[in-house]
């Protein structure tokens, strides 16, 4: 799931963007002929074309990766109704499946074959090339669950790589976050957690671990980091938490291997609070919404269920209905993704280049993409963890946002936290 101190670049002014969701028409409108002439790779008179990567084949989760492209596609249709930026169209093209193993090659191609501006979305199982963007200082967005957007391993993270969250995750960490909040919300004291033997999984289990040392709010008592993906049976696994008391399961997998052990749960009657921090999937709760019920889910953006709706998620919502797209958080990121863009492209101005796009980028102190995500600062985002999430329970077999407030729905916890609060800050 889920997860940067670096300063503006020396002669950028710095600046306060929120987004430029509601406001794309703002030095759009107007012919090419009107703006700088601009020599950058993927930059015409008329058009400025960027190109994306996803896991579309061969994703062994089965995701819906390539619906990134989908709220990409919706952003630009919307900026391009109003006449683009500085007189030129936005392109996405080409939309490049990396079939998993490809994902090196595929980055290449984007930036020698394509020859794109920027690359986005990007929203990937395995981010190989990761190095080849970031050694070309290429302006990149996308879904952060990869270890290379920046994290313990690579802190900070790249100042040329954007995403919903920021810039810089560490997932092995402890951390103040939901899992160590919701025990002492809910009274809960054992915890157990599974996950399966490969690194994005198990180090989430290792990160809870060190979590629940630093921020004692609950104890961990089981801890299962050998699992197969893919594997249906969780009968040991379940049955050992029911003989050490477990009363809360915060899962480190998949959303098919959670709704797999939460059947296993009911099944032996371990009566235990589920938290599936990578579960946010409307589909996937639905189906099995007999055992996900009562269930606890985070994101780092606002809830689809969110009310009042922001203006960045009404324009979501409209423009994907219009361009066909499928409403889900991998779209949405791919709808941030592009609002980064264009919003660093009107802070750049009409001379803009990768570099000056990035600088300017990074200048911005109070980014939320219209109200979509909780107020980032770029200028530190590359070396700070994330703090403010939406919480959602599963009511019905549907989400139901939670403990946050009407019209601000994340609660925030800083760094600098000694202890676990009970009421943590609320943040729009």
């Amino acid at each position: 799931m889920s997860k940067l101190r670096m300063h503006a670049a020396r002669g950028v002014a710095m600046v306060v963007v929120v987004s430029l969701a509601g406001l794309v028409g703002v030095a759009s409108a107007g012919a090419a002929g009107q703006f700088p002439a601009v020599d950058q790779p993927g930059v015409t008179s008329k058009t400025i074309t960027v190109g994306g990567v996803a896991t579309e084949s061969n994703d062994p989760t089965g995701a819906s990766l390539g619906s990134a492209f989908d709220g990409a596609k919706a952003y630009f249709a919307m900026v391009n109704s109003k006449g683009g930026v500085y007189g030129r169209k936005l392109v996405l093209d080409p939309k490049r499946d990396d079939g998993l193993a490809n994902n090196r090659a595929e980055v290449q191609a984007l930036l020698t074959r394509d020859d794109v501006f920027a690359v986005l979305p990007v929203a990937v199982q395995l981010f190989t090339g990761s190095t080849l963007l970031k050694d070309g200082k290429v302006p990149t967005y996308g879904w952060y669950i990869n270890p290379e957007w920046g994290s313990e391993h690579s802190k900070p993270g790249p100042p040329n790589f954007f995403t919903q969250i920021g810039g810089y995750h560490c997932f092995t960490c402890a951390a103040a976050s939901p899992q160590t909040w919701l025990p002492k919300q809910l009274k809960k004291h054992r915890i157990g957690t599974v996950a399966f033997n490969v690194t994005q999984s198990s180090d989430c289990a290792t990160g809870l671990e060190h979590s629940f040392k630093k921020y004692p709010t609950a104890k961990v008592v089981f801890v299962d980091k050998s699992l197969t993906f893919g594997s249906p049976d969780y009968s040991a696994q379940v049955a050992q938490m029911k003989d050490k008391k477990v009363d809360m399961v915060i899962t480190c997998v998949d959303g098919n291997g959670t709704a797999s052990l939460a059947r296993e749960m009911k099944k032996q009657g371990l009566n235990a609070t589920l938290v599936m921090p990578n579960s946010y999937n409307a589909d996937l709760v639905k189906k099995n919404a007999q055992v996900l019920n009562g269930a606890y889910t985070f994101t780092t953006y606002a809830p689809f269920e969110a009310k009042p709706q922001s203006t960045g998620m009404a324009n979501y919502m409209k423009w994907l209905k219009k361009t066909g797209g499928k409403k889900n958080e991998n779209s949405l990121v791919g709808w941030i993704n592009a609002d980064e863009l264009v919003t660093g492209l009107k802070a750049a101005g009409p001379n803009f280049t990768r570099q000056k796009v990035v600088d300017a980028t990074n200048a911005i102190t109070k980014y939320t993409a219209g109200g979509i995500v909780a107020p980032i600062n770029w200028g530190t985002a590359h070396n700070k963890d994330i703090e403010c999430f939406a919480i959602e329970k599963v009511v019905n077999g549907g989400f139901t946002p939670v403990f946050g407030k009407k019209g601000k729905p994340f609660v925030c916890f800083p760094s600098t936290l000694k202890t676990i609060p009970k009421n943590p800050k609320v943040s729009a």
